[in-house]
């Protein structure tokens, strides 16, 4: 029973997380975890914590389950079957930071708040490992909970995974401070963490450049199908097409289509279907648009700005495992013939991360690359904002394009930019540099968002030094701990 109160536990922590955004449950679900746990019992305390991360990653994964369906052609029982896997193996990377503090528990005889805090370093570290870790996986960050809260304002500096470490750390003080535990220890922890907080309260660590864009943005709702007729396609194109004309009369900059919303290369489309749009919309309007494009005979997933005639194009250079190319297909050919998994190899873009629209220059991030935090990051001053394209349409009816849509403002509030994003079901949106989502478009609704932005230049902490200073702030309260837990003039505090 104790065990499934863990997993519900863990469950709480997630309506923290959109739709819901009741921020206050990560703090709560993060102070009853630590409190219940007793970390002198070994085998119950990894048990609880593998319940906790089971019942956390079970909600932030199901919706995988629709994806595999729509888009593999495999079977109930085996999609059933990966989703669970995969929820395994997500919550590894929450139960071995738990098993290295008991071991440094348990060995070194270290004091119960002392392994709290290496808890909460080592949970963050291995959130930064998924990250990375077979090509990454960086959805559902426990420091996503910080969106929509006062804590907003430590991203620009500390980045979605130095949220994950201050709520732990908050959750821990909050729990010393009720009970009348550590206090001194508590105390000071929280001074400091309030002294950041005073540093970097409505900072503007980027400026305005004057630049005012017009941008039109294309939500078509299309329905995703794994084949296409040819009534299909042209029903297609005929939908982007008077969305497109339709826009016209905002007098828009930049009109921007979502992720490959035509399931046909850019050059078989050049020089009749897109050449006749541009035809049909003023020479200041720019349209940019999500489209496979071949070169070399390699097929790639793109941003294309239609309108350049010298073809400027960006490719995703960061693939969706088994979705956009299966892993080590050569090795494994047997296996996924066997399981039924047949995808397309597409091919990953080059380390090019600017794109430009007329005088601007804009961050591309194609779908699943807005979900990690330090590829994303504006490394030069000059990108005037960020630009998004995806499909979500294949996660279904579920909380994953409210998620996906979260990804997003995390990185417009890291790099402090506006961010524009176009799906082909939603949640297509406009975000500004507050991470403040200015219009939208629902999901599975048709229709156009028409606003105005403001290009922004300069780079935050964040983007200039990347998750060094998180190092840092790791190195400092580490070395903080030590010092007080280790030191007998501390232990009488």
């Amino acid at each position: 029973m104790k065990y499934i109160a863990y997993f519900l536990l863990g469950g709480l922590y997630t309506l923290s997380f959109s739709p819901y955004n009741i921020g206050i449950f990560s703090i709560i679900s993060v102070m009853l975890f630590l409190f219940f746990i007793n970390l002198d019992d070994v085998r119950s305390s990894i048990y609880k914590t593998l319940s906790y991360s089971l019942g956390y990653f079970s909600i932030g994964t199901y919706w995988l389950y629709n994806v595999i369906i729509n888009y593999a052609e495999i079977n109930n029982f085996l999609a059933i079957f990966l989703v669970i896997f995969f929820t395994i193996y997500l919550s590894i990377f929450f139960v071995i930071p738990m098993c290295f503090t008991l071991f440094a528990r348990h060995k070194i005889k270290i004091n119960e708040n002392y392994s709290f805090i290496i808890l909460s370093i080592l949970i963050t570290v291995f959130e930064i490992i998924r990250a990375h870790l077979f090509t990454g996986y960086s959805w559902f960050n426990f420091g996503q909970a910080a969106l929509n809260t006062p804590l907003d304002y430590y991203f620009p500096v500390f980045g979605v995974h130095g949220l994950t470490f201050i709520i732990f750390l908050i959750s821990l003080i909050s729990i010393n401070i009720s009970i009348n535990k550590d206090r001194s220890f508590s105390f000071i922890l929280a001074i400091f963490l309030i002294i950041i907080y005073l540093g970097v309260y409505k900072k503007n660590w980027t400026y305005e450049t004057g630049n005012i864009s017009t941008i039109s943005i294309v939500q078509p709702n299309i329905e995703n199908k794994k084949k296409y007729s040819k009534q299909d396609i042209e029903n297609r194109m005929k939908i982007l097409k008077n969305l497109t004309l339709s826009s016209i009369k905002n007098s828009s900059d930049i009109i921007l289509w979502p992720e490959a919303p035509l399931p046909i290369l850019y050059k078989n489309l050049e020089k009749n279907y897109y050449e006749n749009i541009i035809k049909n919309i003023p020479k200041k309007t720019t349209l940019i648009a999500g489209s496979f494009y071949k070169n070399n005979n390699n097929i790639y997933n793109s941003i294309i700005n239609i309108s350049d005639k010298s073809t400027n194009v960006y490719s995703k250079r960061h693939l969706v495992p088994f979705g956009e190319f299966l892993p080590f297909r050569n090795k494994f050919s047997n296996i996924y013939k066997t399981l039924g998994i047949n995808t397309y190899d597409i091919t990953p873009g080059d380390s090019n991360k600017k794109f430009s629209i007329n005088s601007l220059i804009a961050q591309p991030l194609i779908c699943y690359e807005s979900i990690f935090s330090s590829e994303s990051l504006v490394l030069d001053e000059d990108v005037d904002f960020i630009l998004n394209v995806s499909n979500d349409g294949w996660f279904g009816d579920t909380l994953a394009p409210y998620q996906h849509l979260d990804a997003l403002v995390m990185r417009s509030l890291e790099n402090q930019r506006y961010s524009i994003r176009s799906t082909n079901t939603g949640i297509s949106a406009i975000i500004n540099h507050k991470g403040v989502i200015e219009d939208f478009i629902q999901f599975n609704k048709t229709g156009i968002i028409n606003k105005k932005i403001i290009s922004r230049n300069g780079n935050t902490p964040l983007s200039s030094h990347g998750y060094d200073i998180l190092y840092s702030l790791f190195f400092i309260v580490f070395l903080y701990s030590t010092v007080y837990f280790n030191i007998k003039l501390f232990r009488r505090l």
